[in-house]
């Protein structure tokens, strides 16, 4: 059945609750961006959701990582970061069956995957920060299960490492996300497709609270490349022009070090093969509150977006 649409989601936990005291500028427009996202996505009614993610289970190796595949029934953990954000927790179910299926398409194809078994997987704050604005699907009268996803991640599987050769994997990408779109052609089910994902992880950044910021032991750089890279990925958002995302941002994921690169070529390529004029696209929102920026956007299919219920609006402040 046809896609009905992709969504990027970031995941950094800061923004689950722009409440806190000291919440970093930026994080209630990022949460106020990622709810409508949520909503947008629920009000597609999917059957299925396909969640792409850059740090979940996979092989490390020097010159093939493989992607992972969750084939559990279930998956459950919390967004807990930093000593923090650990009573955001959540379960969701897995479709084993269409994960099954996906992995032997793979392997027909040539492409090496992890399976991930067992009776229950562990979920990380890369996939509870996004899932927990996508809880408005549990309500559903016919709530959807998910194909979970994990993009290769090289030796070392930080953000910095996996950046280095992200421009590498490129061609790789683009396969895959060939790959999947083939698969999700011969499916029944209504699919929407959902990226966790932070833009560039090297902004320069006043903030000096620890519970903001990433682990020392990252070693992040500041890079002048950061606002440029993340200017580009909103460009391609908002048009679906491929050279903003396989020229331009490729040329600077390196020093600009981002997770969510990888799975930005994957939606392209589906999103070429399912055909780009189908797709209306919104950013609902961009900034980067301290080190990292991040995005929440949907391209939808055959319908236009957002509905105006959805459309944040920044509070009125008093003087």
């Amino acid at each position: 059945m046809p896609i009905l649409g992709c969504a990027i989601l970031p995941h950094s936990p800061m923004i689950l609750d722009p409440t806190r005291e000291g919440c970093p500028d930026g994080v209630l427009e990022l949460h106020e961006g990622c709810k409508a996202v949520g909503e947008v996505v629920a009000a597609w009614e999917p059957e299925l959701i396909v969640f792409l993610t850059p740090h979940g289970i996979s092989a490390s190796a020097p010159k093939s990582p493989r992607p992972g595949i969750y084939l559990t029934p279930s998956a459950t953990g919390t967004a807990e970061r930093n000593g923090q954000w650990n009573d955001y927790e959540l379960a969701i179910q897995i479709d084993a069956e269409v994960a099954t299926g996906f992995l032997n398409h793979l392997g027909s194809s040539g492409v090496a995957c992890v399976k991930i078994t067992g009776t229950e997987a562990p979920l990380a704050p890369s996939e509870i920060v996004p899932l927990w604005f996508l809880r408005r699907v549990a309500l559903l009268k016919r709530a959807p299960k998910y194909m979970l996803l994990s993009l290769p991640t090289p030796v070392g599987g930080t953000s910095v490492v996996r950046s280095q050769t992200s421009k590498e994997r490129v061609p790789d990408m683009l396969q895959y996300g060939y790959h999947l779109h083939k698969y999700l052609a011969w499916l029944p089910h209504k699919i929407a497709i959902v990226l966790s994902g932070d833009l560039a992880h090297t902004h320069a950044t006043r903030c000096k609270d620890p519970v903001y910021m990433p682990n020392p032991d990252w070693k992040l750089p500041v890079s002048d490349a950061a606002a440029v890279f993340d200017g580009i990925v909103e460009k391609w958002a908002s048009t679906l022009n491929p050279d903003f995302i396989l020229r331009d941002a490729a040329a600077l994921v390196k020093e600009a070090v981002s997770c969510a690169f990888d799975g930005l070529v994957v939606l392209q390529a589906v999103i070429e093969k399912e055909g780009k004029s189908k797709f209306s696209q919104h950013v609902f929102a961009r900034h980067r509150p301290t080190y990292v920026g991040m995005l929440a956007a949907v391209f939808q299919v055959d319908r236009k977006v957002p509905n105006p219920e959805f459309t944040y609006r920044p509070p009125v402040l008093a003087e």
